[in-house]
């Protein structure tokens, strides 16, 4: 085996750790049955955007990738990998947040549904302005 292989090698055993957008975003279209085109009229694009997002990009704009959580049922944070499930780690949210954020739990499905996405959208901004990550299609 030459040497670039060994480092081929290695480079595809680190990456398999951690799923890319694109790898979570198919596997998650592929485990609720959709295709491509399906998922791309849901957000209203085409079958090859949905490629591009899977296969090219690393992140799609802020409004598709809103669009596509909602598309899935799922969290930016779930998209994006990062969603952490551990309480411990919010041991740390400000009292006074926190307090709003129970009564904001008994606001209607809708409701917190909309809550949820200003959160993610703001949380995604906030990462964007960190990395610059962020790439329009």
């Amino acid at each position: 085996m030459k040497f670039n292989d060994m480092n081929t090698t290695a480079k595809k055993t680190n990456t398999m750790n951690k799923l890319t957008f694109g790898q979570k975003l198919t596997q998650i279209r592929k485990a609720m049955g959709l295709t491509q085109v399906e998922l791309g009229k849901r957000i209203g694009v085409s079958q090859r955007i949905i490629h591009h997002y899977e296969n090219k990009a690393e992140y799609p704009p802020t409004k598709k990738l809103i669009e596509l959580a909602h598309a899935l049922n799922k969290s930016i944070d779930e998209l994006l990998g990062t969603e952490n499930n551990n309480d411990e780690n919010y041991q740390d949210i400000k009292p006074m947040l926190a307090k709003k954020l129970r009564r904001a739990s008994q606001l209607p499905p809708n409701d917190l549904k909309a809550l949820s996405t200003f959160i993610d959208a703001l949380v995604l901004k906030q990462q964007v302005k960190n990395t610059g990550v962020y790439h329009e299609a």
